[in-house]
């Protein structure tokens, strides 16, 4: 079942010790045309997999994913973000309202960038 997990490049990041173990958070790069996968291992200190569980993300699960991790890069500056996703600041804030982050903004942010996509139709 993991095969298509295995050798793939994958994002570590240490969450937890305790004694002889450590528990990490998991996730493969995120390629649209490739299966992905989120989850967490425990390893022994010795590197023995003691446990492993992913959990496989739709299309959409990884464009939010990628948006996140897009703007977490940026430092969450969404001037920034746009910049690097080569698109105006309303047009990266519209997206993140389409992906289901519009909660993450003030109201007058999103209502600004609603505006300008008005504009532009």
């Amino acid at each position: 079942m993991a095969a298509k997990l295995i050798g793939r490049p994958v994002h570590t990041q240490a969450i937890y010790d305790l004694g002889p173990f450590q528990m990490q958070w998991l996730m493969t790069e995120l390629d649209p045309k490739a299966e992905n996968h989120i989850g967490e291992a425990i390893f022994r200190n010795d590197g023995t997999l003691e446990y492993l569980k992913t959990f496989r993300l739709s299309a959409a699960q990884c464009r939010r994913a990628y948006l996140l991790m897009q703007l977490a890069e940026s430092q969450w500056d969404l001037d920034r973000c746009a910049e690097k996703n080569n698109c105006t600041k309303h047009q990266f804030i519209y997206r993140m309202e389409n992906a289901g982050f519009g909660y993450l903004l003030h109201q007058h942010v999103l209502d600004a960038a609603r505006s300008e996509q008005r504009k532009r139709m």
